[in-house]
């Protein structure tokens, strides 16, 4: 994704100067670190887990200039992390990647993988366009990034995520649910439902998977689209071309939303191995 943006903005013939670098680093967590935020402008992040109390990174970063003076300018940003405490949260590290410097035509592209202890919780900061992937994590999770797709797989804990175009995959999830994307479609596999499972899309699709014998509060509504569910329940036609579906099940243990302003809603039952 990175090399497509680097790609698109070369085609207005302004970033014909590139080059890449490769980096690596290892960042050690004091004690009482419960928390680190990831800062990037542009690019591609994968989080998975470490063995070590650490941070561990291996990547590199595309660099695009107008001028060859440009470039050899980018070349001077460190390619790495820069660590620093958050004033505001003193067990939150911050970990801000490359900038790009100010007053040239230019941009910075980063490709990393990242582990770090499943227990610490997570932020991911994107400013501009990024594809993020989390997998096998057991704390809380939270993801902005402006444009990109968002995939978790196998993560234990609350989850927030929002995207302002992209698609959102979610596989084998425990805990709260909160993801939101202006357009772009959702699939979300829900293992064990938390108090919140909340999936919205401006303009999309939503399909949401959970348990036969899950025990919800169920909210969804399509303003141009269908709903459709495994679990009976009645859908109500809105308007010349809206449906809405609401009502209880069970319990009720789990608040489910499901909204879509132009697309369709799924509600399905699945057996989880």
């Amino acid at each position: 994704m990175v090399g497509l943006l680097l790609a698109t903005a070369a085609c207005g013939g302004n970033l014909g100067h590139r080059s890449l670098i490769e980096t690596s680093g290892r960042v050690p967590l004091a004690a009482d670190v419960r928390r680190v935020r990831f800062e990037i402008d542009n690019g591609t992040l994968g989080f998975d887990v470490a063995p070590a109390r650490e941070v561990a990174y291996a990547g590199g970063v595309r660099r695009a200039a107008d001028t060859e003076a440009g470039l050899a300018q980018l070349e001077q940003v460190p390619p790495g992390f820069a660590a620093a405490a958050d004033p505001e949260r003193p067990d939150t590290l911050v970990l801000r990647g490359p900038s790009l410097p100010d007053g040239i035509g230019a941009l910075l592209g980063v490709e990393m993988g990242i582990h770090l202890p499943a227990d610490v919780e997570l932020e991911v900061r994107v400013q501009g366009s990024g594809h993020v992937t989390v997998v096998n994590r057991g704390a809380a999770i939270r993801v902005d990034t402006g444009r990109g797709d968002l995939r978790f797989d196998n993560c234990n804990g609350a989850l927030r995520a929002k995207t302002g175009r992209g698609h959102v995959i979610v596989v084998d999830h425990r805990g709260d649910v909160d993801v939101h994307t202006m357009i772009g479609d959702m699939q979300v596999f829900v293992r064990e439902p938390g108090a919140q499972l909340r999936l919205t899309t401006g303009q999309g699709t939503v399909q949401c998977h959970v348990p036969a014998e899950t025990a919800f509060d169920l909210d969804a509504r399509a303003e141009v689209g269908r709903i459709g569910s495994s679990f009976g329940l009645p859908v109500e036609k809105v308007g010349t071309y809206g449906s809405a579906m609401v009502g209880q099940r069970g319990a009720a243990t789990t608040k489910l939303v499901l909204r879509t302003g132009s697309g369709h809603l799924s509600l399905q039952s699945k057996r989880f191995e």
